[in-house]
């Protein structure tokens, strides 16, 4: 039965065609982005907290457009344009950083562009939606899943492609070849991706729900729950390295010890959970998520010997994968007629999440250090949990509502 699931997953058109995609699209924003910090502060000759700025500014003109684009990319048509366009403006920003070295003039134009091309996560994954809608013998948690595990494994060989290049062809090395990169998606989906089938029935009633989103709860508490459980994943981010430095005496070859095997963990975790996903609500799965990240914190709050931490990993992978293949099927079966609109506010909810994780991660372990900081990350997940309970008895309460 599993293994028919899978291979349910290749007889859909055009499947094949998002998977090679999204481990490109993985590569694509990984090989350069270990080295920009660097590139900013050393080349750019621009502080941290100028970059810090930088990236906040970048992250939310994304979120803007994106939000904006959505409310039209369920029209009829409009995907594929939409697609190829951002992912001609991917390849146009990084392209910025090979003939613009001003850093007021780089600000613009990555502003501007970035932001143009960061609808492409998300209708990628409502591409991809909409092509399994077409089957019915495929769990879309399964498809979803799979998709998000070729984009990981695609992030975790990015920074490994990424550091040859730079050693032996510098930064224009990385900027080009994620320019080329993103360039291949956009010829591959001009020339392969085929238009979804799209219903009258919710082509009639998509551009009337746009503007009571905000006012339904069983809408904006997930936007809200994705949002902080990404922040407190991006509290550890950045803390997690220094924390094994200056707390439990390891160096950066234990820190990319740890990372690689969160990583590596994540991939096989994630195609479990699209199996499980069959069976179990998405909701569910995101309250064990959280409880495994809220265990996984207490962990690092009381660890006090490396081990702890490797062994903790599994415990990281399961709530990052859920947040990562879980949460975006959560989001778009919520809205199943609109599947751009639900994969845009999951992708703003990641984004706002990682922002927002940045600046507090940063200020709490400035305030109160590294270990402290993991009381808020701790806070924060239980917090989604509680929300992810509540949520779930609204559901309920509603069933019985309409079966009266």
């Amino acid at each position: 039965m599993k293994l028919q699931q899978f291979n349910s997953l290749f007889r859909i058109p055009t499947y094949r065609l998002f998977l090679v995609c999204m481990l490109l699209q993985g590569m694509a924003i990984s090989i350069s982005a270990p080295f920009l910090a660097v590139y900013f502060t050393t080349r750019l000759e621009v502080s941290i907290a100028t970059f810090g700025l930088f990236t906040a500014v970048t992250l939310m003109a994304g979120v803007l457009f994106s939000s904006w684009i959505a409310r039209r990319s369920d029209q009829p048509g409009a995907r594929k344009k939409i697609l190829v366009s951002a992912m001609i403006c991917n390849a146009l920003a990084f392209a910025g950083y090979l003939w613009i070295h001003d850093f007021t003039l780089l600000f613009i134009y990555m502003t501007i562009l970035t932001a143009l091309g960061s609808p492409a996560m998300p209708q990628l994954f409502a591409a991809a939606r909409e092509a399994v809608n077409s089957a019915t013998d495929v769990d879309h948690a399964v498809a979803n899943s799979t998709l998000r595990s070729a984009f990981s494994l695609g992030f975790i060989t990015g920074p490994l492609l990424g550091t040859l290049l730079i050693a032996y062809i510098g930064y224009i090395g990385i900027f080009s070849s994620t320019c080329f990169i993103f360039l291949i998606n956009a010829f591959l989906f001009f020339f392969l991706l085929k238009k979804a089938p799209e219903p009258s029935s919710i082509r009639a009633s998509s551009g009337s729900i746009h503007m009571k989103l905000h006012q339904d709860a069983r809408i904006y508490m997930p936007f809200l729950i994705t949002t902080l459980l990404y922040m407190a994943h991006w509290m550890n981010n950045l803390n997690a390295s220094l924390f094994i430095i200056h707390h439990l005496g390891g160096g950066t070859r234990e820190v990319g010890w740890i990372s690689s095997l969160c990583a590596g963990l994540e991939i096989p975790i994630m195609l479990g959970l699209g199996l499980l996903a069959s069976k179990y609500p998405n909701r569910s799965l995101m309250l064990w998520g959280s409880l495994m990240g809220a265990a996984y914190y207490v962990i690092v709050l009381f660890s006090t010997e490396l081990w702890h931490l490797l062994a903790g990993q599994l415990l990281l992978a399961f709530f990052v994968a859920v947040i990562s293949a879980i949460g975006i099927s959560y989001m778009q079966d919520l809205l199943p007629s609109m599947p751009g609109y639900a994969s845009t506010l999951y992708s703003n909810a990641s984004t706002l999440g990682r922002l927002f994780g940045s600046l507090v991660g940063g200020w709490t372990a400035g305030v109160w250090g590294y270990r402290n900081s993991y009381w808020v990350c701790l806070l924060l997940v239980l917090i989604s949990s509680g929300m992810l309970v509540v949520t779930q008895q609204l559901s309920k309460e509603k069933r019985q509502t309409l079966s009266l």
